[in-house]
C-alpha cells in the first residue's frame, strides 16, 4: 500500500466516525489550504511529507500510528481510548416522532449472540437524537447482553454505521456483525495466520472466548461509533 493510500484510509476513518466529511474539513482543522490537502492525498511528494503526516495526525488528536502512515509498520490506529466514544443522554434527549436528528430504532443489537436480522424500517423508528459529533447518517439501537461489559452494559444504546467493504475494517475497533445465524457486537482483531480470510471476534468480558470467523460468513457489518448511556429520570 502506497503512502497516499494510507493517508486516504486514515481520512476515510475520520469520515466514517463523523469527525470530518470533506477534504475542506481536514484543511480547516489543519489550518492549510484545501488544495494542499488534495495534492497530498493524491501522492504529490512535495506535499505528502513526513512533516505533513505528523501535522495531520496531531490535528486529529494523535490517534494514528505515524509509523504506519509513513512506512506501514504496525496498525493504523494507536490503542484507542474507548472512553472518548462514550456519551450520556437522558430519555428526554430522544425526541419521539422527530426525524430531524440521528434516528433511534426500536431494535436491539446483541452483546452475545442472537438469531434475528436487523431491519431499519420506518415502523421501527422511535424518534431521533441531536448530539454533537454524531452523524445524522448513522443509526441508534439498543444493546442487549453482557459480553461487552463493562464497556457496553445491557440497555445502553449504540451509534452504528454500515460498512460495505471488508477492506474498510479498522482492526481493534468495535463492530456489530451479522451472520446467517447470529449477530453480535465484538472487537475485530487480526487473525495473523490467515488474515486474508479470517478475523478474530473478541469480547470485553473475559468470560467469553475469542471467535475465529471466516470473512465470507459476514452478511452485514456496522462500526460502533459511539456508546450512549441513557440516564434514568427520577
Amino acid at each position: 500500500m502506497e503512502a497516499k493510500e494510507r493517508i486516504k484510509k486514515a481520512y476515510e476513518f475520520l469520515r466514517s466516525n463523523g469527525t470530518v466529511h470533506t477534504q475542506q474539513d481536514v484543511a480547516d482543522v489543519m489550518g492549510v489550504k484545501k488544495e494542499n490537502i488534495s495534492r497530498a492525498f493524491n501522492g504529490n511528494e512535495k506535499y505528502l511529507t513526513p512533516n505533513f503526516i505528523a501535522r495531520f495526525n496531531n490535528a486529529f488528536g494523535g490517534i494514528f500510528n505515524v509509523d504506519w502512515l509513513i512506512k506501514e509498520h504496525g496498525e493504523m490506529l494507536k490503542k484507542v481510548d474507548n472512553k472518548k466514544i462514550e456519551s450520556s443522554i437522558s430519555q428526554n434527549d430522544i425526541k419521539e416522532g422527530d426525524y430531524s436528528g440521528t434516528l433511534v430504532y426500536d431494535i436491539d443489537a446483541t452483546c452475545g449472540t442472537d438469531q434475528r436480522d436487523i431491519y431499519f424500517t420506518q415502523e421501527n423508528i422511535i424518534g431521533s437524537v441531536n448530539l454533537p459529533n454524531i452523524s445524522k447518517d448513522s443509526k441508534i439501537i439498543r444493546a442487549n447482553g453482557d459480553s461487552m461489559e463493562p464497556r457496553i452494559f445491557d440497555g445502553n444504546m449504540v451509534v452504528i454505521r454500515e460498512i460495505h467493504n471488508l477492506e474498510d475494517i479498522f482492526y481493534g475497533q468495535m463492530y456489530l456483525i451479522l451472520l446467517d445465524e447470529y449477530r453480535m457486537i465484538k472487537y475485530i482483531r487480526r487473525y495473523e495466520p490467515d488474515e486474508e480470510n479470517y478475523i478474530i471476534l473478541r469480547s470485553e468480558n473475559p468470560k467469553y472466548d475469542d471467535i475465529k470467523l471466516h470473512k465470507g460468513k459476514i452478511r452485514k457489518m456496522f462500526i460502533v461509533e459511539n456508546i450512549l448511556s441513557v440516564k434514568t429520570q427520577l
